[in-house]
């Protein structure tokens, strides 16, 4: 089995090289980021000491925050954390949520890379964040008799069914798990039909309700229209836009502006590779206002209809001043949808409207819409739906505090998996 896969994995390195070449050429630091995962990195870690060293696995940004608290928590109860990450996103926020544990690039799923950096870490256990699989690692882990657990692990219904096709081989590869920390009974059943132990796979909740805090917070939205320069007012958060939904979204918010000319709008694109973009396409909706921008804040902002949010690490706090949050990446453009997570403006009782292309997310959207605060819609209805929820600012604070209700009910993930996964180690 190994063999097999060590095979096919090289043979799709080597055809996908010239991308991962030019990529390189490109940017500097990818290339340096590829370099550590195949060769590994001469940053020594400090000595081991008596504590168990627990290697926490985040592939990207979304899965090291989900990892911020579960790292903490490990922390706390005495165990040695080392973080890794993949992607250059995640290494970035990594090390800046990490600033007093050790943080290293995960290796490629070649037997080297993989020996190189288990011989470097050194880990006592092993935490994998929602579906990172690699079988080179789990392999060599299972030689080495490290405990691995999968924690907030899901799977949408499109890997389903790509691993299914392949059962034949993946129902070897579940095994190699010591423990599964499944999201939800749906994504527990699925990883057994796969070949999981039914033994050591457990419910253990969604490490993104943690990530959100349990009380509001007065003040955050002073805090969020100190960041616009903004007064107070009715505001429309778009969050985590992809390529093709600010226009739907615009196009949206320029309908409804008749009815509500009060309502400011903010655009919060996901990549910042596109800002320049996004600025330009406001620009051509409103002509003749200036550009207002987190970037460059003027004092004639305040007259402007549309805010762009071109910054990073502040998309949390400035949900803080929505009446309505659009969550992106679920109005399917230049993009294949599947959804952000929505829980950061549901858990400041702020409603969420969101497209249908919502597949990573679907068990939350559909219970956080099921609990009253959220509402998927067709691009084509967006206004529609938006002059609805704005006509009765009571009733949608109602509908938010139900949202806030649902997030508070479903926390405590972090706890439920340490003291389950914990089992390997303490």
């Amino acid at each position: 089995m190994r063999a097999l896969y060590s095979i096919v994995y090289a043979l799709g390195f080597f055809l996908s090289s010239p991308y991962w070449i030019f990529r390189g050429l490109k940017n500097p630091p990818y290339r340096l980021n590829l370099k550590k995962r195949l060769l590994g990195t001469r940053e020594p870690l400090p000595p081991k000491t008596k504590r168990p060293r627990v290697l926490v696995w985040a592939l990207s940004l979304g899965e090291v925050r989900s990892a911020r608290l579960l790292a903490r928590e490990l922390d706390a109860r005495g165990a040695e954390v080392v973080v890794c990450a993949s992607t250059l996103s995640g290494i970035r926020e990594a090390r800046a949520a990490f600033p007093d544990f050790p943080v290293r690039e995960s290796p490629l799923d070649f037997a080297y890379s993989v020996k190189k950096f288990l011989d470097a870490v050194k880990p006592d256990a092993t935490l994998l964040v929602e579906t990172d699989i690699w079988p080179g690692f789990l392999l060599e882990s299972r030689k080495r008799n490290i405990p691995v657990t999968l924690v907030s692990a899901r799977l949408s219904p499109k890997s389903f069914r790509r691993y299914r096709l392949g059962r034949f081989y993946f129902r070897r590869i579940w095994p190699l798990f010591r423990r599964v920390a499944a999201q939800t009974e749906e994504d527990r059943a699925k990883f057994i039909a796969l070949g999981a132990n039914p033994l050591t796979t457990k419910v253990t909740g969604n490490l993104k309700f943690d990530e959100t805090p349990a009380q509001a917070d007065p003040e955050a939205k002073s805090r969020a229209l100190g960041l616009t320069g903004w007064p107070e007012g009715r505001y429309l958060v778009a969050g985590s836009t992809h390529p093709g939904e600010e226009t739907i979204i615009l196009e949206a918010f320029r309908e409804i502006l008749p009815s509500y000319p009060e309502l400011k709008l903010v655009l919060a694109p996901r990549d910042p590779g596109r800002f320049a973009e996004v600025a330009l396409l406001i620009q051509a909706y409103f002509p003749a206002e200036r550009i207002a921008r987190r970037s460059a804040p003027a004092l004639s902002d305040a007259a402007s209809q549309a805010f762009l949010l071109d910054s990073l690490g502040e998309l949390s706090a400035i949900y803080a001043l929505a009446d309505l949050a659009i969550v992106g990446k679920s109005f399917p453009g230049r993009h294949k949808g599947g959804g952000h997570n929505p829980l950061e403006p549901a858990a400041l009782g702020v409603f969420v409207v969101a497209g249908r292309a919502v597949f990573n997310f679907q068990w939350i959207y559909g219970a956080l819409s099921a609990a009253g605060g959220a509402e998927l819609a067709e691009p084509q209805d967006l206004a529609l739906i938006l002059l609805g929820l704005l006509r009765s600012p009571e009733r949608l604070r109602e509908m938010g505090e139900k949202g806030r209700r649902f997030v508070s009910a479903h926390q405590g993930a972090v706890r439920a998996t340490l003291d389950f996964a914990g089992e390997d180690w303490s």
